[in-house]
């Protein structure tokens, strides 16, 4: 039997040999069912919002699909499984992203059956892999008005999966489509650049906000929210310039007033501080 240990949301080490049986993997979308056995959990379980938990044997999931952080984790090692294979599963989560305050351990016996395996992604035409997407879409934006941090997280998480398969449409393939797969993916990565801003990863606000207004210069929020992680990272002209942009567009906007004037007061104060320490200087 092997043992998966699964830490955040990627990272698998898998401990021993799988006899080679000719049985397949799930893909992605593979319609699956799973039977958790053993169980050891360090908090209630019923803070873990899994739906493999809560679920009867074997009954029918979607890979791929998983809306709380420990259901993304097993289905980690779900992707590894092969059919009917039985193997151990340990998982280890910031307590963050299941909202307690310690870390969260759980163990379990997981026995995997796949129902209806999915199309290799060569097979599915652009119009698949868009439908993908846009549940993906919508799964993040349920997530994330649920307003809680563990769930926006996830929803991190899940605009990042509709990009992916996004990015798997070729543009010369699906120009009826295009529209709307530019439309979603500028969606997702809007979402995105929210993310890292409310995360303080402001850099990477910065590359999704970007990436954006590589497409859609005219993007009101992109520019904003680029112009605030910038405001943070002190690159007050580049902040700036984004703002008079964004006021151009929308020239009533009191939020883009409100960062404009604030920019003008931090550079106002290094200002006055540069003034300070020359005067230090030279006395």
């Amino acid at each position: 039997m092997r043992t998966f240990n699964v830490t955040d949301f990627g990272e698998v080490e898998v401990v021993g040999q799988h006899s080679y049986t000719g049985q397949a993997r799930p893909r992605e979308q593979a319609k699956i069912g799973v039977s958790l056995q053993e169980v050891c959990c360090s908090c209630e379980m019923e803070l873990l919002d899994s739906r493999y938990m809560s679920s009867k044997a074997f009954e029918s999931h979607v890979l791929g699909d998983a809306m709380s952080a420990l259901d993304r984790a097993l289905e980690t090692s779900f992707f590894l499984m092969t059919n009917d294979e039985i193997a151990r599963v340990v998982v280890c989560l910031p307590g963050k992203l299941v909202n307690v305050s310690e870390d969260v351990s759980f163990m379990c016996t997981a026995h995997l059956r796949i129902e209806e395996n999915s199309r290799p992604v060569y097979e599915l035409t652009p119009a698949d892999k868009l439908g993908i997407a846009v549940k993906y879409k919508n799964m993040g934006v349920s997530l994330y008005k649920e307003g809680l941090l563990h769930k926006q997280t996830l929803a991190f998480f899940v605009f990042s999966d509709a990009v992916k398969w996004l990015c798997m449409i070729p543009p010369d393939e699906a120009e009826d489509l295009f529209q709307e797969v530019m439309t979603i993916k500028m969606q997702c990565y809007n979402n995105i650049a929210l993310f890292h801003l409310q995360q303080h990863n402001y850099n990477l606000c910065v590359v999704a906000a970007t990436i954006l207004l590589n497409v859609d210069e005219g993007n009101v929020k992109a520019l904003y929210r680029r112009a605030v992680a910038n405001t943070e990272m002190q690159n007050y002209e580049l902040a700036a310039e984004d703002l008079r942009a964004a006021l151009l567009l929308d020239p009533n906007n009191k939020s883009l007033k409100r960062q404009q004037d604030m920019i003008k007061r931090k550079q106002k104060d290094l200002t006055d501080k540069y003034a300070v320490a020359m005067k230090k200087m030279f006395s």
